[in-house]
């Protein structure tokens, strides 16, 4: 008789715990927040922005959602994702700068860069790199010599920012493939060396080159900006670098 109360005991709090992370991680979004409701978060007192507007909500997915705005000479990005039957802020920014938001870190479809730019930089295009520099290392203890190829993929993005200083574009396919090599190739080794399981440092970057109408570098108004992430929030910055860093 215990033994069966302690199995219908067991399999209702199975139950229990099933619905619980059903209600909290699969159920359906709600309605998103109103421009109100983001600006009281976006601007809480530690942001302390004044006379904040909010640019545009758009939708990656049905529970992601990058949000651009703007106060006075700031031009910041929020990402905001449904979790636990909430709209949350996952992360922010306003370093003026692109930013690659990995909705799942380990599917490179799912990667997107985002920007909101000053118009008053007047660009004309932006030149993303993916780099991937060359590398060797040699581990005595596993007797193992790892060499690491180096790859620079670029991708080119015409701007036009007197009708929108913001835009988002998914990962071109060519990077995207790369990506899923490369991480795939990532995995195994995480699992056959215990340096790349506790030690790993990922060998990827992302760079970025402003250029005007004349295909020339441009020098960019930068005013100093920070960013944040909160929770569980994927991504990347893509730093400015120079052609002389290119190969």
């Amino acid at each position: 008789m215990k033994k069966k109360v302690w199995i219908s005991l067991s399999g209702i709090i199975a139950m229990v715990i099933v619905a619980s992370v059903y209600y909290n991680y699969f159920s359906n979004p709600s309605e998103f927040l109103s421009e109100d409701e983001m600006i009281d978060i976006i601007n809480e007192p530690q942001y302390g922005f004044d006379s904040l507007e909010i640019l545009d909500t758009i939708y990656l997915d049905d529970k992601h959602v990058f949000v651009p705005f703007a106060q006075d000479q700031i031009y910041g990005t929020s990402f905001w994702k449904w979790e636990k039957r909430n709209w949350e802020m996952k992360g922010f920014n306003t370093r003026a700068d692109p930013y690659l938001w990995q909705l799942d870190p380990n599917d490179p479809n799912t990667f997107y860069v985002t920007w909101n730019l000053d118009p008053a930089n007047d660009l004309s295009q932006i030149d993303l790199y993916l780099i991937n520099r060359r590398g060797f290392r040699s581990s005595n203890y596993y007797q193992t010599n790892t060499y690491t190829p180096g790859v620079q993929l670029q991708h080119q993005i015409e701007t036009n920012l007197d009708e929108a200083s913001y835009s988002v574009e998914r990962l071109p396919k060519e990077w995207i493939t790369f990506l899923e090599t490369y991480l795939e190739v990532e995995g195994a080794k995480s699992t056959d060396d215990f340096f790349s399981t506790h030690f790993h440092v990922s060998s990827l970057s992302y760079g970025w080159i402003p250029r005007d109408h004349n295909g020339l570098l441009k020098d960019l108004n930068i005013t100093n900006g920070y960013s944040s992430r909160y929770g569980r929030f994927y991504g990347e910055s893509i730093f400015w670098i120079s052609d002389d860093e290119l190969e």
